[in-house]
Protein backbone atom coordinates (compact mmCIF):
# COMPACT_ATOMS: atom_id res chain seq x y z
CA UNK A 1 0.00 0.00 0.00
CA UNK A 2 1.15 3.39 -0.94
CA UNK A 3 0.95 6.36 1.28
CA UNK A 4 0.26 9.98 0.04
CA UNK A 5 1.27 13.08 1.62
CA UNK A 6 -1.33 13.69 3.74
CA UNK A 7 -2.57 17.51 4.16
CA UNK A 8 -0.29 20.04 5.93
CA UNK A 9 -1.26 19.90 9.88
CA UNK A 10 0.18 22.08 12.45
CA UNK A 11 2.39 20.08 13.60
CA UNK A 12 4.45 19.88 9.97
CA UNK A 13 3.27 23.78 9.07
CA UNK A 14 5.21 25.08 5.95
CA UNK A 15 7.37 28.04 6.45
CA UNK A 16 5.75 31.10 4.38
CA UNK A 17 7.53 32.06 1.31
CA UNK A 18 9.22 35.41 2.82
CA UNK A 19 10.66 33.32 5.63
CA UNK A 20 12.63 30.64 3.30
CA UNK A 21 14.02 33.42 0.69
CA UNK A 22 15.50 34.93 4.00
CA UNK A 23 16.89 32.44 5.37
CA UNK A 24 18.38 31.42 1.65
CA UNK A 25 19.70 34.88 1.75
CA UNK A 26 21.87 34.46 5.27
CA UNK A 27 22.94 31.47 4.20
CA UNK A 28 24.04 33.09 1.03
CA UNK A 29 25.71 36.41 3.11
CA UNK A 30 27.49 33.39 5.38
CA UNK A 31 28.60 31.84 2.63
CA UNK A 32 30.22 34.70 0.88
CA UNK A 33 31.50 36.41 3.90
CA UNK A 34 33.45 32.90 4.51
CA UNK A 35 34.86 33.06 1.10
CA UNK A 36 36.07 36.75 1.72
CA UNK A 37 37.44 35.67 5.12
CA UNK A 38 39.56 32.51 3.48
CA UNK A 39 40.84 34.78 0.74
CA UNK A 40 41.45 37.59 2.86
CA UNK A 41 43.70 34.90 4.96
CA UNK A 42 45.54 33.27 1.75
CA UNK A 43 46.46 36.72 0.44
CA UNK A 44 48.21 37.56 3.65
CA UNK A 45 49.65 34.13 3.89
CA UNK A 46 50.59 34.60 0.22
CA UNK A 47 54.14 35.69 -1.55
CA UNK A 48 54.46 38.93 -2.65
CA UNK A 49 53.37 38.92 -6.22
CA UNK A 50 55.67 38.56 -9.11
CA UNK A 51 54.62 42.05 -10.29
CA UNK A 52 57.28 42.38 -13.64
CA UNK A 53 59.97 44.69 -12.93
CA UNK A 54 58.69 45.50 -9.05
CA UNK A 55 59.40 42.01 -7.81
CA UNK A 56 63.02 41.40 -8.83
CA UNK A 57 63.97 44.47 -6.66
CA UNK A 58 61.45 43.72 -3.89
CA UNK A 59 63.19 40.40 -3.47
CA UNK A 60 66.43 42.31 -3.83
CA UNK A 61 65.96 44.28 -0.73
CA UNK A 62 64.84 41.51 1.05
CA UNK A 63 68.16 39.56 0.69
CA UNK A 64 69.73 42.67 1.75
CA UNK A 65 67.70 44.72 3.71
CA UNK A 66 69.74 44.39 6.89
CA UNK A 67 72.55 45.94 5.18
CA UNK A 68 70.66 49.25 3.73
CA UNK A 69 71.02 52.61 5.85
CA UNK A 70 69.51 54.85 3.45
CA UNK A 71 66.28 53.49 1.04
CA UNK A 72 65.13 55.71 -2.10
CA UNK A 73 61.55 54.92 -3.30
CA UNK A 74 60.12 56.82 -6.54
CA UNK A 75 59.59 57.12 -10.04
CA UNK A 76 62.02 56.94 -13.15
CA UNK A 77 63.30 60.02 -11.80
CA UNK A 78 64.82 58.25 -8.82
CA UNK A 79 65.54 54.91 -11.31
CA UNK A 80 67.36 56.80 -13.77
CA UNK A 81 68.44 59.67 -11.74
CA UNK A 82 70.09 58.81 -8.21
CA UNK A 83 73.56 56.54 -8.23
CA UNK A 84 73.73 54.73 -4.82
CA UNK A 85 77.23 53.97 -5.25
CA UNK A 86 78.10 57.29 -5.67
CA UNK A 87 75.97 58.67 -3.34
CA UNK A 88 77.69 56.53 -0.46
CA UNK A 89 81.21 57.72 -1.17
CA UNK A 90 80.03 60.79 -0.75
CA UNK A 91 78.48 60.58 2.35
CA UNK A 92 80.20 58.26 3.61
CA UNK A 93 79.33 55.04 6.41
CA UNK A 94 76.33 54.63 4.41
CA UNK A 95 74.70 51.92 2.12
CA UNK A 96 72.03 52.77 0.23
CA UNK A 97 69.69 51.62 -2.63
CA UNK A 98 67.60 52.52 -5.45
CA UNK A 99 63.76 51.11 -5.31
CA UNK A 100 62.80 53.88 -7.96
CA UNK A 101 60.87 51.93 -11.10
CA UNK A 102 59.54 53.62 -14.14
CA UNK A 103 56.14 54.91 -13.63
CA UNK A 104 55.74 54.52 -9.63
CA UNK A 105 53.72 57.59 -8.37
CA UNK A 106 51.04 57.15 -5.00
CA UNK A 107 49.48 55.24 -4.34
CA UNK A 108 51.72 52.81 -5.38
CA UNK A 109 54.69 54.03 -4.28
CA UNK A 110 53.22 54.34 -0.54
CA UNK A 111 51.93 50.43 -0.85
CA UNK A 112 55.26 49.50 -1.63
CA UNK A 113 57.16 51.50 0.97
CA UNK A 114 55.09 49.76 3.64
CA UNK A 115 55.51 46.67 2.53
CA UNK A 116 59.56 47.26 2.43
CA UNK A 117 59.20 48.54 6.16
CA UNK A 118 56.97 45.56 6.78
CA UNK A 119 60.31 43.45 5.92
CA UNK A 120 62.01 45.42 9.11
CA UNK A 121 65.01 46.32 7.39
CA UNK A 122 67.49 46.51 10.66
CA UNK A 123 69.55 49.59 10.24
CA UNK A 124 67.35 51.20 7.97
CA UNK A 125 67.52 55.33 9.02
CA UNK A 126 66.84 57.22 6.23
CA UNK A 127 63.86 56.90 3.72
CA UNK A 128 64.10 59.19 0.90
CA UNK A 129 61.02 59.76 -1.30
CA UNK A 130 60.06 60.83 -4.27
CA UNK A 131 57.28 63.72 -3.94
CA UNK A 132 54.58 63.68 -6.45
CA UNK A 133 51.24 64.21 -5.96
CA UNK A 134 48.69 61.47 -5.72
CA UNK A 135 47.48 59.85 -9.16
CA UNK A 136 44.41 57.89 -10.16
CA UNK A 137 44.37 57.69 -13.36
CA UNK A 138 44.66 54.59 -14.84
CA UNK A 139 45.74 53.74 -18.58
CA UNK A 140 43.35 51.61 -20.68
CA UNK A 141 46.77 49.52 -22.01
CA UNK A 142 47.32 48.00 -18.34
CA UNK A 143 44.31 48.51 -16.33
CA UNK A 144 44.41 44.54 -16.33
CA UNK A 145 47.57 43.29 -15.56
CA UNK A 146 49.37 42.83 -12.26
CA UNK A 147 50.97 45.87 -11.89
CA UNK A 148 47.86 47.68 -11.56
CA UNK A 149 46.19 45.44 -9.11
CA UNK A 150 48.56 44.09 -6.50
CA UNK A 151 49.00 47.48 -4.76
CA UNK A 152 45.06 47.87 -4.14
CA UNK A 153 44.21 46.59 -0.84
CA UNK A 154 42.02 48.47 1.35
CA UNK A 155 43.88 51.19 2.71
CA UNK A 156 45.27 52.43 -0.56
CA UNK A 157 42.18 52.09 -2.65
CA UNK A 158 40.23 54.26 -0.05
CA UNK A 159 42.79 56.86 -0.53
CA UNK A 160 42.42 56.40 -3.86
CA UNK A 161 38.01 56.89 -3.67
CA UNK A 162 39.07 59.93 -1.47
CA UNK A 163 40.88 62.07 -3.75
CA UNK A 164 39.16 61.04 -6.65
CA UNK A 165 35.82 62.36 -4.70
CA UNK A 166 38.23 65.49 -3.79
CA UNK A 167 39.03 66.26 -7.89
CA UNK A 168 37.34 68.50 -10.42
CA UNK A 169 36.95 65.55 -12.51
CA UNK A 170 33.38 65.16 -14.56
CA UNK A 171 31.02 62.97 -12.30
CA UNK A 172 30.83 60.44 -15.55
CA UNK A 173 34.39 60.59 -15.19
CA UNK A 174 34.72 60.03 -11.51
CA UNK A 175 32.06 57.04 -11.75
CA UNK A 176 33.74 55.42 -13.97
CA UNK A 177 37.30 55.44 -12.19
CA UNK A 178 35.16 54.52 -9.11
CA UNK A 179 33.97 50.97 -10.73
CA UNK A 180 37.88 50.63 -12.21
CA UNK A 181 39.52 50.77 -9.32
CA UNK A 182 36.66 49.08 -7.14
CA UNK A 183 37.35 46.07 -9.49
CA UNK A 184 40.85 46.23 -9.23
CA UNK A 185 40.52 46.44 -5.34
CA UNK A 186 38.39 43.27 -5.49
CA UNK A 187 40.68 41.11 -7.85
CA UNK A 188 43.16 41.96 -5.22
CA UNK A 189 41.33 41.12 -2.00
CA UNK A 190 40.24 38.19 -3.19
CA UNK A 191 43.80 36.95 -4.71
CA UNK A 192 42.22 36.05 -8.75
CA UNK A 193 44.73 34.56 -10.11
CA UNK A 194 46.71 33.25 -7.43
CA UNK A 195 46.02 29.87 -7.46
CA UNK A 196 47.27 29.64 -11.34
CA UNK A 197 50.57 31.78 -10.10
CA UNK A 198 51.12 28.88 -7.15
CA UNK A 199 50.51 25.96 -9.18
CA UNK A 200 52.70 27.37 -11.71
CA UNK A 201 55.52 27.71 -9.16
CA UNK A 202 55.34 24.48 -7.73
CA UNK A 203 54.62 22.40 -11.10
CA UNK A 204 56.83 24.77 -14.02
CA UNK A 205 60.58 24.83 -13.02
CA UNK A 206 61.36 28.35 -12.75
CA UNK A 207 63.63 29.52 -16.44
CA UNK A 208 67.23 30.53 -15.68
CA UNK A 209 67.74 33.55 -12.90
CA UNK A 210 67.55 36.99 -14.80
CA UNK A 211 70.31 39.82 -14.30
CA UNK A 212 69.11 42.78 -14.37
CA UNK A 213 71.30 45.93 -15.02
CA UNK A 214 70.65 47.67 -11.98
CA UNK A 215 71.52 44.91 -9.65
CA UNK A 216 75.45 46.09 -10.31
CA UNK A 217 74.28 49.68 -9.56
CA UNK A 218 71.97 48.82 -6.15
CA UNK A 219 68.96 49.81 -7.98
CA UNK A 220 70.14 52.57 -10.74
CA UNK A 221 69.87 52.33 -14.40
CA UNK A 222 70.57 55.17 -16.09
CA UNK A 223 68.95 56.79 -19.50
CA UNK A 224 70.85 57.10 -22.55
CA UNK A 225 73.73 59.16 -22.65
CA UNK A 226 72.15 61.45 -25.30
CA UNK A 227 71.21 65.21 -24.44
CA UNK A 228 68.40 66.41 -26.49
CA UNK A 229 68.05 67.79 -29.95
CA UNK A 230 66.02 70.30 -31.90
CA UNK A 231 62.10 70.80 -30.98
CA UNK A 232 62.20 69.03 -28.14
CA UNK A 233 65.52 70.59 -27.06
CA UNK A 234 63.98 74.37 -28.02
CA UNK A 235 60.53 73.76 -26.34
CA UNK A 236 62.52 72.57 -23.23
CA UNK A 237 64.68 75.79 -23.21
CA UNK A 238 62.23 77.86 -23.51
CA UNK A 239 60.11 76.62 -20.78
CA UNK A 240 62.72 76.39 -18.48
CA UNK A 241 63.76 79.99 -19.33
CA UNK A 242 59.81 80.62 -18.03
CA UNK A 243 60.73 79.23 -14.73
CA UNK A 244 64.05 80.99 -14.02
CA UNK A 245 61.79 84.06 -13.17
CA UNK A 246 59.45 82.04 -10.65
CA UNK A 247 57.22 79.24 -10.30
CA UNK A 248 54.05 79.79 -8.39
CA UNK A 249 53.56 77.83 -5.16
CA UNK A 250 51.69 74.86 -5.34
CA UNK A 251 49.94 73.53 -2.03
CA UNK A 252 49.60 70.36 -1.06
CA UNK A 253 46.04 69.57 -1.45
CA UNK A 254 44.15 68.19 2.10
CA UNK A 255 43.84 64.46 0.83
CA UNK A 256 47.30 64.77 -0.44
CA UNK A 257 48.87 66.17 3.12
CA UNK A 258 46.62 63.61 5.39
CA UNK A 259 47.98 60.63 3.13
CA UNK A 260 51.74 62.48 3.59
CA UNK A 261 50.79 62.77 7.92
CA UNK A 262 49.92 58.85 7.77
CA UNK A 263 53.62 57.97 5.69
CA UNK A 264 55.27 59.89 7.54
CA UNK A 265 54.00 58.34 10.72
CA UNK A 266 54.58 54.65 9.39
CA UNK A 267 58.24 55.64 8.53
CA UNK A 268 59.25 57.02 11.65
CA UNK A 269 57.44 53.70 13.56
CA UNK A 270 59.92 51.59 11.41
CA UNK A 271 62.59 53.61 13.10
CA UNK A 272 63.89 55.73 10.21
CA UNK A 273 63.32 59.37 9.40
CA UNK A 274 61.58 60.61 5.75
CA UNK A 275 63.28 63.03 3.59
CA UNK A 276 61.20 64.20 0.49
CA UNK A 277 62.51 65.22 -2.83
CA UNK A 278 61.16 67.16 -5.51
CA UNK A 279 62.97 65.98 -8.51
CA UNK A 280 64.34 68.26 -11.37
CA UNK A 281 61.01 68.89 -13.06
CA UNK A 282 59.23 71.65 -15.96
CA UNK A 283 56.14 70.92 -14.31
CA UNK A 284 55.20 73.76 -12.16
CA UNK A 285 52.32 72.44 -10.23
CA UNK A 286 54.93 70.35 -8.40
CA UNK A 287 56.43 73.46 -6.15
CA UNK A 288 54.76 72.34 -3.13
CA UNK A 289 54.33 74.15 -0.46
CA UNK A 290 52.61 72.92 2.98
CA UNK A 291 53.95 70.10 3.12
CA UNK A 292 53.92 68.71 6.73
CA UNK A 293 55.85 70.33 9.44
CA UNK A 294 59.26 68.76 10.98
CA UNK A 295 60.02 66.49 7.58
CA UNK A 296 63.18 67.50 5.53
CA UNK A 297 62.29 68.45 1.94
CA UNK A 298 64.88 68.97 -1.23
CA UNK A 299 63.42 71.06 -4.06
CA UNK A 300 65.60 70.70 -7.12
CA UNK A 301 62.90 72.10 -9.65
CA UNK A 302 64.35 75.84 -9.39
CA UNK A 303 66.52 76.06 -12.56
CA UNK A 304 67.81 79.20 -11.51
CA UNK A 305 69.26 77.44 -8.13
CA UNK A 306 70.09 74.11 -10.18
CA UNK A 307 71.15 75.63 -13.41
CA UNK A 308 73.50 72.30 -14.31
CA UNK A 309 70.18 70.23 -13.52
CA UNK A 310 68.51 71.75 -16.36
CA UNK A 311 70.77 71.65 -19.03
CA UNK A 312 69.60 70.13 -22.13
CA UNK A 313 72.82 68.80 -22.91
CA UNK A 314 72.27 66.39 -19.71
CA UNK A 315 68.81 65.46 -20.39
CA UNK A 316 67.85 62.37 -21.91
CA UNK A 317 64.43 64.10 -22.47
CA UNK A 318 62.49 67.00 -20.84
CA UNK A 319 62.08 64.70 -17.86
CA UNK A 320 64.59 62.66 -17.29
CA UNK A 321 67.99 63.06 -16.50
CA UNK A 322 70.75 61.15 -18.65
CA UNK A 323 73.83 59.15 -17.15
CA UNK A 324 75.92 62.57 -16.78
CA UNK A 325 72.81 64.71 -15.58
CA UNK A 326 72.15 61.49 -12.83
CA UNK A 327 76.28 62.20 -11.87
CA UNK A 328 75.32 66.01 -11.41
CA UNK A 329 71.99 65.46 -9.22
CA UNK A 330 73.28 62.42 -6.81
CA UNK A 331 76.21 64.91 -6.07
CA UNK A 332 73.86 67.43 -5.18
CA UNK A 333 71.37 65.46 -3.47
CA UNK A 334 74.47 63.93 -1.32
CA UNK A 335 75.61 67.26 0.01
CA UNK A 336 72.16 68.48 0.85
CA UNK A 337 71.96 65.03 2.68
CA UNK A 338 74.91 65.55 4.72
CA UNK A 339 73.70 68.84 5.70
CA UNK A 340 70.22 67.61 6.71
CA UNK A 341 72.01 64.62 8.66
CA UNK A 342 74.74 66.76 10.81
CA UNK A 343 71.41 69.57 11.40
CA UNK A 344 69.37 66.16 12.64
CA UNK A 345 71.88 63.52 13.26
Amino acid sequence: MIKTAGPVTAEFSQKPAHRRLARALLNGLIFLAACAAGCALAGKLAPFPEVPGIFPKWSYFRENRDRIDVLFVGSSRFYHQIIPAQFDAAVGQVRSFNFGYDGMWPPESFYLLRKLLALRPAHLKWVVIDLMDINTQLDERNNYTMRMAYWHDLRHTALTFRDIVATRFHPEQKFDLFLQHGRLCVSQILNLGCGADFLKTRLIPSPPRKTFIWEAGAGFEPEPSRGMEGKIRDGFVMTVERLKTGIAPAPVRPVFRDALHELIRDVRRAGAEPIFVIAPTINGRENFTEVPDGVAVFGFNHPAEYPELFDPAKHYDAWHLNEQGAVDFTEILAEKFIERRKAQP
